[in-house]
């Protein structure tokens, strides 16, 4: 065992993103993907802005009186404009539930991020948990998913 081989991570994928599979469009049977950078203080394009829009909020975050429902929005609002990079072959169903949107596709923009988490907030939760683990930016792991 190494420490080293156990947690040293790709620097540079922290910063410019995995893609990730997360799923199967049962529309078209392709996978479905996420480009995430990592949720972490190695990711200074994230903390900048984490820093930036808690920033006003300061002293309701120290007095542990910050709305839930604000935290949580200013959290995802972070994590779309910094972590989240993109996405391939999400069913625009997933977002509106409308049967005509099986087989269209959704745009990855803000916007469309934002709404699919206000719809599926487990799905945020989800995504949030893999962009914080260090095992999906570890070098080794890595390595071993492009020999694949």
């Amino acid at each position: 065992m190494s420490f080293r081989k156990t947690f040293k991570t790709d620097q540079v994928a922290e910063v410019e993103g995995v893609e990730l599979e997360v799923g199967v469009n049962e529309f078209n049977g392709l996978p479905m993907t996420i480009r995430i950078s990592r949720m972490s203080k190695s990711n200074k394009r994230y903390t900048k802005r984490l820093e930036a829009v808690t920033r006003p909020h300061q002293s309701a975050i120290q007095n542990e009186s910050l709305d839930n429902d604000l935290a949580n929005k200013m959290l995802q609002g972070v994590f779309v404009d910094t972590i989240l990079l993109g996405w391939g072959n999400i069913p625009k169903y997933d977002l509106t539930g409308v049967d005509d949107d099986k087989h269209k596709l959704l745009d990855f923009n803000r916007e469309n991020a934002l709404a699919l988490f206000a719809e599926l907030p487990d799905l945020y939760d989800d995504w949030e948990d893999k962009a914080k683990k260090a095992a999906s930016f570890r070098e080794q792991d890595k390595d071993a998913t492009a020999g694949n």
